[in-house]
């Protein structure tokens, strides 16, 4: 009968090492708090993740370091606001850096798109029509798809919600007031 503890032993040992490696995989594979987990639903279609309240400096920096992704030598450019927004450029003619100035009224349309009405277009100081000047840029530059010309309506018009920030995430302006320094953009999310 001494002979038969160790089996009984070995037995037991046996048994309390399946039930641990049970009790072990039960716990690894059960799904923690899925009461919680089933009530969250996923939002379809278009959605507003955040708003993005900026001022004018900040959005400054914001835009001139984005088109620095579009300058040439040919022609180099910068777009900044103050009381109203301007696009600071120069062109090289005759090996000299001519100074071209466009002034704009920004508008934040309904789809968060920006329309940029033309204000007056200057080389140095000498004024330019509009028309002629956006049909020149419209045919001579290839621009951004997210960027249209109308040069009948001497407007410019960005389509923010086109420009990818990142995987089916884009930008809508929403409020674009110069006058208080405040500028607010929906981060949305498709």
């Amino acid at each position: 009968m001494k002979n038969n503890y160790w089996k009984y032993l070995f037995l037991l040992i046996l048994a309390i090492n399946i039930a641990f490696v049970a009790v072990v995989g039960f716990q690894v594979t059960k799904h923690r708090d899925q009461k919680v987990l089933d009530k969250v639903s996923v939002i379809k279609g278009v959605n507003k993740v955040a708003e993005i309240s900026t001022n004018t400096e900040q959005l400054n920096t914001l835009i001139n370091k984005y088109l620095g992704d579009f300058q040439d030598n040919k022609m180099s450019y910068k777009f900044y606001l103050s009381d109203k927004a301007v696009l600071e450029g120069s062109y090289k003619l005759f090996g000299k850096d001519i100074p071209l100035y466009v002034y704009f009224e920004p508008y934040a349309l309904n789809d968060g798109s920006v329309n940029l009405k033309v204000t007056s277009i200057s080389i140095g100081t000498l004024s330019l029509p509009a028309k002629t000047v956006l049909n020149y840029v419209k045919g001579a530059y290839d621009l951004p798809k997210f960027v249209t010309i109308n040069s009948e309506k001497q407007e410019v018009l960005i389509d923010l919600p086109q420009v990818a920030l990142a995987k089916d995430t884009f930008l809508q302006a929403n409020k674009l007031d110069l006058k208080n320094d405040k500028f607010v953009f929906n981060l949305m999310q498709k």
